[in-house]
């Protein structure tokens, strides 16, 4: 088996469909297969990839275990050469499949590849990042991007292959054995920064990370996460946080916490914000534990 895409989804059914509908009128020329998760989608996700994609394996969970988790349960049942990621919003353009493929043969140091996403309307969307700073957060969830331009790479040129930090995992193929010996996405990070750790641990264990324009995928948005209530909400922002103490510190933490109780509580007009200062008081030193019984340094060189 060549590639395996794993499509994690919850309650995106008519864009999963279009989704599988791209991969089947533009299937690579090797062998794949398509792995489903779907967490507990209450819109008939599941009964439609029974009926309409009897070949796509499914796995259909009880509850939504999340992203993370979702992708690891698809992982351990992938038998291709290469994962490929791919989100449930997105649709496939022709050779898009096979030009990942190429790339990956024909770049031995490559740990993993992200590729050119479009809009509906054909429009460019910038997928690409350097790995981010609490600086960088901290503009970015006060709303003042304008000062993240070296974060964001706005003058990256999309039309030229080249290394990059962290392209976006709604589209990302990586070679199985850098899964299988560095492991996968480290389910703490249920929803978000999951992608950006994972690509950090890549990058830090001698592989690369390239962008491709060659391989073009349209990307309708991130529906599932436009979803999210206050709880859910609260969750990502617990991931933003986990991810800047343990890369970080807590200086990092104390930088950010007040900015994103404030945010979330605006978004939600909630009290659920005020469930970060409660996890904030119980992660302690549990993080560095959990961090040393892995065995992943995960504090940036």
């Amino acid at each position: 088996m060549e590639l395996s895409i794993i499509i994690t989804s919850w309650n995106t059914r008519d864009l999963l469909r279009a989704c599988l509908r791209s991969i089947s009128t533009f299937p690579p020329k090797e062998s794949y297969e398509i792995i489903v998760i779907d967490n507990a989608s209450s819109d008939g996700s599941a009964e439609m990839i029974l009926t309409e994609f009897p070949d796509v394996v499914l796995i259909r969970n009880a509850t939504n275990f999340g992203y993370a988790r979702g992708n690891n349960q698809g992982a351990e049942r992938a038998q291709g050469k290469y994962l490929l990621l791919l989100g449930s919003d997105t649709e496939v353009r022709e050779g898009s499949l096979q030009e990942m493929i190429r790339f990956m043969n024909e770049h031995y140091e490559a740990g993993a590849a992200g590729c050119k996403l479009i809009t509906p309307k054909n429009k460019l969307q910038r997928s690409c990042k350097r790995f981010p700073t609490p600086w960088n957060a901290a503009a970015l969830y006060c709303s003042l991007n304008w000062l993240n331009g070296r974060y964001l790479m706005k003058d990256f040129n999309y039309d030229i292959v080249r290394t990059v930090d962290q392209p976006d995992a709604t589209c990302l193929i990586i070679r199985k054995e850098i899964v299988d010996s560095l492991g996968f996405f480290d389910e703490r990070y249920t929803i978000l920064y999951n992608d950006v750790e994972l690509c950090w641990r890549i990058w830090h264990s001698g592989s690369k990370i390239y962008f491709t324009p060659s391989a073009v995928v349209m990307h309708h948005g991130s529906r599932s996460t436009k979803q999210a209530d206050p709880h859910l909400r609260l969750e990502m922002y617990r991931n933003i946080l986990l991810y800047y103490k343990m890369h970080f510190g807590r200086a990092a933490m104390c930088i950010l916490l007040p900015i994103l109780f404030f945010r979330l509580l605006l978004i939600s007009k909630s009290v659920v914000a005020f469930g970060l200062f409660r996890w904030q008081r119980d992660i302690g030193s549990n993080i560095v534990m959990t961090s040393l019984s892995a065995g992943v340094n995960y504090r940036h060189e």
